[in-house]
């Protein structure tokens, strides 16, 4: 049996999450996968020019895991560069680390600091997320989160945001990497009774999304209090992860 990974630190998600050549569509286009963690092991070692030990102990990794990471990143990137595939950032195992001085803030903090800007929605989408995106039927499969900002009823912003992917069993990683984006409120349309129970402890209130055929439509349905909150005839019985 494989043993288990250990979820990395990474200090932040990226503000862009794919980078393709010049004047091509992204449809026409072959992907190469850059994982978040391997980004971070990136920025570590050729951006901040930590050496071995500093970088590793700065994602809470050993030093071999670290190397094997950088070594997967850069060669990502290179067939990306030299094949002029698209580079696309997601996945991996790991944690994002709180602000700077942030460090012993708790969830009260937290959830203070997300209600003093708004209610800040998040959806999981199916790529490349935004308004024109199909919800994802699961939360915590997306690979990405559509967010917006909503006041007094109007969408004021909005925002793409790729998803740390947990692995099986763990529903605690992606609560609190919504946590960390300020999101307060879910708009879903399936998942656990864990993860909704994580979700609810973390004060991130849930609403189903009533199974509507975008984002936006989700969005406007929302600010419009068409949807209702997240129930238990809204769980998953098994059957999520083939419907999508």
């Amino acid at each position: 049996m494989p043993r288990p990974c250990h979820c990395r630190r990474v200090s932040a998600l990226p503000k862009n999450s794919c980078f393709k050549p010049n004047g091509i569509p992204l449809h026409e286009l072959e992907e190469v996968v850059l994982s978040l963690d391997g980004l971070e092991a990136l920025r570590l070692a050729d951006h901040e020019d930590l050496n071995m030990d500093e970088a590793a102990a700065r994602m809470g990794v050993s030093r071999h895991t670290f190397g094997r990471l950088l070594r997967r990143a850069r060669r990502s990137v290179a067939q990306a560069l030299v094949l002029g595939q698209a580079l696309r950032i997601e996945g991996g195992v790991y944690a994002v680390d709180a602000p700077d001085g942030q460090d012993d803030v708790g969830d009260d903090a937290i959830k203070s600091d997300a209600a003093a800007r708004g209610i800040l929605v998040a959806i999981p989408s199916l790529i490349p997320g935004g308004p024109e995106a199909t919800p994802h039927v699961h939360f915590g499969r997306c690979q990405v989160y559509t967010l917006a900002r909503v006041e007094n009823g109007k969408i004021l912003e909005m925002d793409v945001q790729p998803n740390p992917m947990h692995q099986g069993g763990d529903c605690d990683s992606p609560v609190q990497a919504l946590l960390r984006l300020g999101v307060n409120t879910l708009l879903a349309g399936g998942m656990g009774m864990r993860p909704l129970q994580a979700l609810q402890a973390a004060g991130i209130a849930v609403y189903y999304n009533a199974n509507l055929p975008t984002v936006a439509d989700c969005l406007n349905a929302f600010a419009a209090g068409r949807l209702v909150p997240f129930g238990p005839g809204h769980l998953c019985q098994g059957g999520c992860a083939s419907k999508r």
